[in-house]
């Protein structure tokens, strides 16, 4: 994380159960100069038990960026933005980025019928998704109060 700022860092929870591509993740952030602080979870449920605050999470941070990866051990990235349209979760401020090297064409339909707001191909494209961080980053310093 970057300190200097005067702006809250974004809160990231990225879902990746491939260790490679966490790390290429977690190195394009920290070369995207965002001030971030990142959770990783690999599954499923972790990810829905953060997002809910329950368990070990119930202290945990309200993400801003949902970095989610579509093939996980225990369901799907789907499952978790299914999980989270019929919850109490207030996604209203969350913005939902999946990472996946599925090409089909329906998962994709079905990540923009969901609201998904973006849909980044892996391998990951270093540009392509500092891009996004930015562009995020973008929306919550014109949406969120200065820090005192």
């Amino acid at each position: 994380m970057h300190t200097g700022s005067r702006f809250k860092p974004m809160e990231i929870l990225l879902v990746e159960d491939g260790l490679m591509d966490a790390r290429v993740t977690i190195h394009s952030l920290r070369r995207s100069q965002v001030p971030h602080r990142l959770t990783l979870v690999r599954c499923v449920s972790e990810a829905l038990q953060f997002l809910r605050r329950e368990g070990i999470f119930a202290r945990a941070p309200k993400p801003d960026l949902l970095l989610l990866d579509l093939n996980l051990p225990d369901g799907s990235g789907i499952d978790v933005i299914e999980a989270l349209k019929h919850s109490d979760v207030n996604t209203e401020t969350l913005t939902t980025v999946v990472l996946t090297a599925n090409e089909e064409e329906c998962v994709r339909d079905r990540c923009n019928e969901l609201g998904v707001h973006d849909y980044i191909r892996k391998p990951v494209h270093e540009d392509e998704f500092m891009r996004v961080v930015r562009d995020h980053k973008r929306l919550m310093v014109h949406s969120t109060p200065v820090l005192a």
